[in-house]
């Protein structure tokens, strides 16, 4: 069976090739759009240029070239004759691929020395493009109203070619040269850029999973700062959920020794009892059938006690656990206060106990988390019933202050109650008051207290109208973040 690729295998995403080559493409059309508008741009100048010059030539030509100099025909055409210049620097090649010609109707009356014999021109005035001799030439033409005569000044488009293709080159080669270096230097760049997270990868992936310490970079920056400030964070609530954990088995153990040793005894007892000697006497036998039974109802309150503080331990784990505010809901505090008093009425009926309920007719609107304010509810009034004496008295309140911005919960009993020094140590976990008469984990108000601060409530414990303990509650109605 083929192995499946692991989740890295299968990612391959680079940020490294991601940003250089996504940089490199825009920065190479970032240059080439502004290249291809220089090349039209300087293709429209060097045409306005060039035209220019042509009309501005023809006028000059028409000031100096009349009827009456036309005599002088070859004079004109010898001074425009290159091979006579002595001086190789007095000419330009480009000279060759300028030209000009007079039209008297369908007569040439004069051309420069490398004009076409043929018409350049479709006489008429002003600028115009025409293929004469397999090459393309642009002509400016001029009609002389005192001569009679076309005027036609003309170059061949090849010249603003060659011009546009050299203002071109020269801003190419430059681009040509650098994109390479370019390249290079994103690539460096960003693999510099980059070397934070590679380090941070290189630490964690050499951790073992049981260091959670957090991590450490002064190098590093902002970006990377926030990634560090996320997983210590993580490492935080790691660690917590870690000692979280460590503290629950360690409070099981503890808890569950002794209630484990005596069912284990009572066990024991019972299996001795069972097996009844038949020489016995019927005394002797009715004593071990007493014993067997006492043995037996040891065991159920062992058991008994055991499932309770199982409940204990599994409801405190999930108060110190990270609880989202998005599990809260709006509830009405008084439906959970009733729900709560139903569910021990068999103890209170069991014990004769009075108990009064003092609830607002009102709807009290709390935002809580239901199934903790249950919890607490029924915590709060199961350890008043537990400490309450038989025919006792019990008195559950809940109403909002007088801001309307808390809801008040308290509730007293006639107990023994708690001495003053004593009363902020029972919120600790597994803490007993001695003398109380009562078997019990010690758990029941440490999750109280827990359930309260997940609320950002406060509660005090006091001395109520009869002697026993009074312990009052501070609800937020708006829990915010």
């Amino acid at each position: 069976m083929r192995n499946k690729p692991s989740q890295a295998s299968k990612k391959q995403y680079s940020i490294k090739r991601y940003l250089t080559l996504n940089l490199t493409f825009w920065a190479l059309v970032m240059t080439i759009i502004p290249a291809l508008v220089v090349y039209y741009e300087a293709g429209h100048e060097v045409e306005e240029i060039f035209d220019a010059n042509l009309a501005q030539s023809s006028r000059v030509l028409h000031g100096v070239i009349t009827r009456q100099t036309s005599h002088n025909k070859q004079q004109i055409l010898d001074s425009l004759n290159l091979s006579n210049a002595s001086d190789p620097g007095y000419s330009h090649e480009y000279e060759r691929k300028l030209a000009f010609q007079i039209w008297d109707k369908d007569t040439l009356i004069i051309s420069s020395p490398f004009a076409p014999r043929s018409s350049l021109t479709d006489f008429k005035e002003g600028f115009s493009t025409k293929e004469v001799g397999g090459e393309e030439w642009r002509t400016f033409t001029l009609y002389s109203q005192s001569d009679r005569w076309w005027l036609v000044v003309a170059e061949e488009t090849e010249i603003r070619q060659e011009l546009v293709n050299e203002i071109v080159q020269s801003n190419l080669i430059p681009i040509l040269v650098f994109v390479p270096l370019l390249i290079i230097l994103v690539w460096f760049i960003t693999k510099r850029g980059l070397m934070p997270l590679n380090r941070l990868s290189t630490t964690v992936k050499k951790r073992h999973y049981r260091n959670l310490e957090k991590l450490e970079d002064e190098k590093a920056p902002l970006e990377v700062n926030e990634l560090l400030l996320e997983l210590n964070n993580l490492f935080d609530r790691l660690d917590e959920a870690h000692q979280r954990e460590r503290r629950f088995v360690g409070d099981a153990a503890h808890e569950l020794r002794t209630p484990l040793a005596s069912l284990l005894i009572h066990a024991e007892n019972a299996i001795d009892d069972s097996l009844i000697d038949p020489d016995l006497s019927k005394e002797q036998k009715e004593q071990s059938q007493a014993e067997l039974q006492t043995s037996l109802y040891s065991m159920k309150k062992g058991i008994s006690r055991m499932t309770h503080l199982v409940n204990q331990l599994l409801a405190l784990s999930r108060t110190e656990g990270q609880l989202d505010k998005a599990q809260f809901e709006t509830l009405d505090i008084r439906l959970l206060c009733h729900q709560a008093i139903s569910f021990e009425e068999d103890k209170f009926a069991q014990k004769q106990q009075t108990f009064i309920k003092n609830i607002s007719d009102k709807n009290i609107d709390l935002e809580a988390n239901a199934p903790l304010m249950q919890s607490l509810l029924r915590n709060i009034i199961d350890n008043a019933v537990r400490y309450t004496p038989d025919q006792g008295k019990i008195k559950l309140a809940c109403h909002l202050d007088n801001l309307k911005q808390n809801v008040i919960i308290s509730i007293a009993d006639s107990g023994p109650g708690v001495e003053a020094e004593l009363r902020n140590r029972i919120k600790e976990r597994f803490f007993r008051v001695v003398g109380s008469g009562q078997q019990g984990s010690g758990l029941g108000l440490s999750i109280v207290d827990k359930i309260v601060q997940i609320h950002n409530g406060t509660w005090d414990l006091t001395e109520s109208e009869w002697g026993g303990l009074l312990i009052e509650f501070k609800l937020p109605v708006s829990i915010r973040n």
